[in-house]
């Protein structure tokens, strides 16, 4: 039998990418139960191009929220709304995918097919690119991620609602013992440049609440600096990171408990001293 999986998009002002994505994933090679579009009040044509989809294809449907503004806290709500709109489908692969995403026809198949090699494989994407040029990642993209829908269910078919959601779920899968893996030699093509709209404020902010040891921080911020040669995005990135460590009103800046957060620490501590171990070997 080959494998049930299950699409989410969320789409936001998107008429100019969501027919790509939407045409991209209609045709894999291995065809979707159900692809369900959150349509966060877009008020361009983004409704118009879904309603015409719906109408085309059946396991195609749309959840039509209303226009608030831009805000990236809603992202993980409205998947959660999909995901809890559909706790009954049966499926073995959840796929998270944003509106302006590119795959190619055999995307889900090999991800999926790697996947189902491997029991304890519970996250994995293919490698994004942008202008022909890989992103730089070095775990599963948010993006192009599939998830297997075991394993969502035992984390209770939903995502926390706080900055870092993406990587707590990597982090979660890594505490129950199970991997999570970003496929090099699988990719696809991700159109908008990422972090455009939240400065790179939100990903600052995560890095907090998630309980990142103080010298990743610091390392991630100076990485993105020597790569990306961007000051904006790294002190948009040092401005998050401090807001939420001097602490917020906002809920979505809370920190995830003390025993996670301990454990992202740890984990953490341990890559340092792996990689000034590695550097001091190399030195002498």
């Amino acid at each position: 039998m080959q494998p049930r999986y299950w699409i989410i998009v969320v789409a936001r002002n998107s008429a100019k990418t969501i027919t790509n994505t939407i045409e991209s994933l209609i045709h894999q090679t291995i065809q979707p139960t159900k692809i369900v579009v959150v349509d966060d009040g877009s008020t361009d044509d983004t409704h118009a191009i879904l309603s015409a989809y719906t109408q085309k294809y059946q396991q195609i449907s749309v959840i039509d929220r209303p226009n608030e503004g831009y805000d990236i806290r809603r992202v993980p709500k409205n998947i959660n709304l999909s995901l809890q709109s559909n706790i009954e489908l049966e499926s073995d692969y959840t796929m998270i995918s944003g509106d302006d995403c590119e795959y190619p026809t055999d995307y889900c198949q090999s991800v999926i097919g790697m996947m189902a090699q491997n029991p304890r494989l519970v996250v994995a994407s293919g490698h994004p690119s942008q202008s022909g040029l890989r992103t730089p990642e070095h775990t599963p993209s948010g993006s192009g991620r599939i998830i297997k829908t075991s394993f969502l269910r035992k984390i209770g078919f939903k995502f926390p609602v706080k900055a870092g959601w993406e990587a707590w779920l990597l982090y979660e899968a890594s505490q129950r013992s199970y991997q999570t893996k970003l496929l090099t030699g699988v990719s696809y093509t991700h159109v908008r440049p990422r972090g455009a709209k939240h400065a790179f404020t939100y990903w600052g902010a995560a890095m907090y609440t998630l309980g990142y040891h103080p010298l990743y921080a610091i390392g991630r911020i100076t990485k993105n600096v020597v790569k990306t040669h961007s000051l904006r995005s790294s002190v948009g990135l040092l401005r998050g990171y401090l807001t939420a460590k001097i602490g917020s009103s906002d809920p979505f800046l809370s920190p995830f408990g003390p025993s996670f957060r301990r454990f992202v620490c740890t984990q953490q501590s341990r890559e340092i001293s792996r990689v000034v171990s590695t550097q001091l070997k190399i030195i002498y």
